[in-house]
């Protein structure tokens, strides 16, 4: 079967189990914010943590396609935060939201899975996903975090930092290369926990984001297809045009790393987008929104690229 399907056809599936559990009232609105508590507090920062102290740092040859994805995602990032603000006259916090689910991407539990699959595609996409870890979700967190604009140059830096450094992606992201940095080794009890807990995580993430569509009212259809179709334009678009251009200019010729590259550009909005928005209040509707539309599209864009590139 093609890897495509064998992987997009259980994650939409995960996802119409969440909307039929919320249609026929088996669970409702107050379990799916338990649920996105769980992912976000504890199963997402489980896999995170697992994921950056069972990993070697990147080697020198990550060094252009850290570059090529660096440049597409800071592009975007604050690219879209701005022009969503002037667009759709939204508050910072908002346009922040707005601005990590058109960059987040969902490379754990989407692509990954089809990375491991391809021989070589492996390496550069997990270095991949430790970039975006670390620069995009702490870049958006600050940018979505609640802050005062009062006071002292230092004090309203430190009220601009302070979120992301309360963030439990951020923290076990960081504690885990803290933990790699040291040499403890990554194994027995402890690999097996974290593997456990954070294999919880992309199930539960896609259920609760199912259950949210069942469950929530959205905005008039008018209002969120703008935003939606904006977020849906620079994650699958520009992006990956992005990426793949600043790659081709860097020189990054080897076939794995292209290949690797083109994925990790070309999967939908993360759910974790929608689980940071759900927690930080903002955009939530947007978002699961953007999540659901963008994994449709995925359908046709990973096809693509493993068409392509393969």
């Amino acid at each position: 079967m093609n890897p495509v399907f064998s992987v997009a056809l259980p994650v939409f599936g995960i996802i119409a189990a969440g909307l039929i559990a919320g249609r026929y009232k088996l669970m409702n609105a107050e379990d799916s914010t338990a649920l996105n508590k769980f992912v976000f507090r504890f199963a997402m920062p489980a896999a995170l943590f697992g994921l950056t102290a069972g990993t070697t740092p990147p080697s020198q040859e990550d060094l252009a396609l850290g570059l090529s994805y660096g440049i597409a995602s800071l592009a975007v990032l604050f690219g879209t935060y701005h022009l969503s603000r002037v667009v759709f006259h939204i508050t910072k916090q908002e346009a922040g939201a707005h601005a990590l689910t058109s960059t987040l991407g969902n490379a754990v539990f989407l692509g990954l899975p089809i990375a491991l699959s391809i021989n070589g595609w492996a390496r550069p996409f997990v270095t991949l996903m430790l970039i975006e870890g670390t620069l995009i979700i702490a870049l958006s967190s600050a940018l979505m975090a609640p802050r005062r604009d009062t006071g002292t140059s230092l004090g309203r830096m430190f009220n601009y930092v302070r979120g992301p450094l309360r963030n439990p992606l951020v923290i076990a992201m960081v504690a885990g290369f803290l933990y790699s940095a040291i040499g403890l080794p990554y194994e027995g009890p402890a690999e097996t926990f974290f593997g456990l807990l954070g294999r919880a995580a992309g199930p539960t993430a896609l259920f609760s984001l199912g259950l949210f569509l069942a469950t929530h009212s959205f905005p008039p259809f008018k209002t969120v297809a703008g935003r939606v179709t904006m977020i849906a334009a620079a994650k699958m678009a520009a992006l990956p045009f992005i990426a793949l251009l600043s790659a081709q200019f860097l020189g990054l010729d080897d076939p794995h790393y292209r290949g690797a590259l083109a994925l990790f550009v070309f999967v939908p909005s993360a759910v974790g987008s929608f689980i940071m928005a759900s927690q930080y209040g903002h955009y939530k509707s947007e978002s699961a929104a953007a999540v659901s539309f963008t994994t449709l599209l995925s359908v046709v864009t990973v096809s693509a690229v493993l068409l392509i590139f393969i």
